[in-house]
């Protein structure tokens, strides 16, 4: 029978950290339409009960664990309620992770700053992974889905502390991957671009903006956190058994096509077609204008 006739993830239990973030929650509600019952671990109170729900709804079983996975002990202690709810993690995401608002020529940046951008982006995922491998070989499977950014492989100007915790988390991937794959463990990670998420205010645009779109992203189109979620969904599943240790940017081809580009005022990856072209783009019918 073909793998995908069936659930991709039936009777597993995975762990979602930051788990009501929009891509996260999405993939709780993935993991869960596909068998998977959620523990849902996020700081916001409301929004886990929410998902929490949704899974529910879907059939499987869920927990919301409200903690601050930034804090010495968070992980551990929500490491063991999971198991003590579901005697078992099979599949770890660990998809918190955040930017801080912190962006800053990198001499103005601070060692506060960076302690927190380590915190929240890299430390827990570290140390959530180490509480889960032990079991994960023991029963001799596992997935461990790691959310990354574009801005970990690419240059992000004024950002270099996040990054370089991004960057990290893609090293990680590849070393611990390497190390369980003969464990019957996959450790892969996620580089995400250019989603509507409510942890990215600019994605909240002006409507006028949409017309600039299709030069933003080669996909021609914002994603939706479920396209995302839908790329976890395989990293958790056996779909995935041949993939160890690699980084899949999740962009809609903006890593492939470009990056980030100087303007008289500041660092952009969306210029505005109006800065950079000739032709006026209420005109052109969708068409690419001529750059100048």
């Amino acid at each position: 029978m073909a793998l995908w006739s069936a659930p991709l993830v039936a009777d597993r239990v995975a762990l979602v950290t930051g788990g009501a973030g929009s891509i996260a929650a999405a993939s709780c509600r993935a993991l869960a339409d596909h068998g998977a019952d959620v523990v849902v671990v996020d700081i916001d109170a409301g929004r886990t009960a929410d998902v929490v729900a949704e899974v529910e709804a879907r059939g499987r079983r869920a927990l919301g664990v409200v903690a601050d996975l930034t804090v010495d002990g968070a992980v551990d202690a929500m490491v063991a309620q999971a198991i003590e709810a579901f005697g078992r993690i099979d599949i770890l995401v660990n998809a918190l992770g955040h930017h801080l608002s912190l962006a800053a020529p990198f001499e103005e940046s601070t060692e506060e700053g960076w302690d927190a951008l380590y915190r929240i982006n890299l430390l827990h995922v570290l140390q959530a992974s180490r509480a889960v491998v032990p079991g994960m070989k023991e029963r001799g499977w596992g997935r461990i889905v790691n959310f990354s950014s574009v801005e970990g492989i690419r240059a992000m100007p004024n950002a270099a502390p996040y990054t370089a915790f991004k960057g990290a988390i893609d090293s990680f991937t590849k070393s611990l991957g390497v190390e369980v794959a003969g464990s019957g463990i996959r450790v892969n990670a996620v580089a995400v671009d250019k989603t509507r998420s409510h942890q990215v205010n600019f994605y909240e645009q002006p409507a006028e903006y949409d017309r600039h779109i299709p030069v933003w992203v080669p996909a021609g189109h914002l994603a939706d956190a479920d396209e995302v979620a839908a790329v976890v969904l395989f990293l958790c599943s056996e779909l995935s058994g041949w993939i160890v240790g690699q980084t899949i940017a999740a962009d809609g081809g903006t890593l492939s096509a470009g990056g980030w580009y100087p303007t008289p005022t500041r660092w952009t990856n969306s210029p505005l077609l109006h800065q950079y072209y000739d032709d006026d783009p209420s005109t052109n019918e969708g068409r690419p204008p001529t750059f100048r």
